[in-house]
């Protein structure tokens, strides 16, 4: 459900788009004023993923400390994230023409244009690629036209808006002077805590930085990720193979007279056994690629 009113109109706001509008709107940001990325991150939630955000944009984009980031969990350890620059949107806003009171809120265009796999908007193109990312293209890219102004009314809008915000408020002394008052304190509240955690995190740098070099370890997140991601898939495989051996070695109809592994495939010799039992026991949880009886061996190949 939409949590924007319906009596904002919407508005898709490409770059140097001049705008005649004197009641509310909701803008839809085109690509043009933000980067969007999917990440691979091993954390839990929003908060820790936001934490890693910079470093993984910093491989990526020039002035990455001028930058805002916003981040959606898409499911475990899976997050499409954006990074943009406020003053960027808040200058085509402001020279789009439009009242900056008359804003309700700003969305990226990633989120709220899914139902239209390519569209044309102001003369310009936009599609979503194969990993489903929306970006601005040649208009003679575009396979059919669709005109998103027609149908950008119908569009039902997310919870994702964008963290910035416009006030024009005119705010008496009095009001101004309270207002000074509480960041004063929460300036000072959270002066006392940067020097009670800076010691902790340059510790915490330097463990890490240890950590890189007695392993010899990259010095790029991206990089020591894909080596993290790697590696687990390793391991679990040996893992899933150590599983596989238990449980076929736990068959109390089993008189193993030997076992080879190569590669994903067990192969075993039983002495003595009923067949149609072992075969039914093995069958429940993994492939049988063969089974053959000789001078009362049985031999079964078994697909880990």
């Amino acid at each position: 459900m939409s949590l924007v009113s319906s009596k904002s109109k919407k508005i898709f706001l490409c770059s140097n788009m001049k705008i005649n509008e004197t009641s509310k709107v909701d803008i839809i940001l085109s690509p043009e004023f933000y980067w969007v990325r999917i990440f691979d991150i091993p954390v839990k939630n929003i908060t820790q993923a936001k934490a890693v955000i910079p470093a993984l944009f910093e491989d990526i984009l020039e002035e990455a400390n001028k930058l805002s980031y916003q981040v959606i969990k898409i499911k475990e350890n899976k997050y499409l994230c954006f990074a943009y620059i406020n003053k960027k949107i808040f200058e085509a806003v402001k020279n789009s023409g439009i009242n900056l009171s008359l804003v309700n809120a700003i969305y990226f265009a990633q989120n709220e244009c899914k139902n239209f796999r390519e569209f044309c908007i102001n003369d310009k193109s936009f599609l979503y690629t194969s990993d489903d990312i929306l970006v601005k293209v040649p208009n003679e890219v575009l396979n059919q036209k669709i005109v998103l102004n027609d149908f950008i009314e119908n569009i039902n809008l997310s919870s994702n808006k964008i963290d910035i915000k416009f006030y024009n408020n005119f705010l008496s002394s009095k009001q101004i002077y309270m207002v000074l008052i509480i960041c004063t304190i929460i300036f000072t509240i959270n002066f006392l805590k940067y020097f009670a955690y800076e010691n902790e995190i340059s510790k915490l740098d330097e463990k890490i930085e240890r950590i890189k070099l007695s392993n010899n370890l990259p010095s790029s997140t991206i990089q020591i990720d894909s080596i993290i991601k790697t590696n687990t898939t390793v391991a679990q495989k040996e893992i899933n193979k150590r599983e596989a051996l238990f449980y076929i070695l736990a068959n109390n109809n089993a008189n193993i007279k030997d076992l080879t592994l190569q590669g994903d495939v067990l192969e075993i010799n039983l002495l003595t056994v009923d067949k149609k039992k072992t075969e039914d026991y093995i069958s429940k949880k993994y492939k049988i690629i063969s089974s053959t009886t000789n001078n009362l061996i049985l031999n079964i190949k078994v697909q880990l």
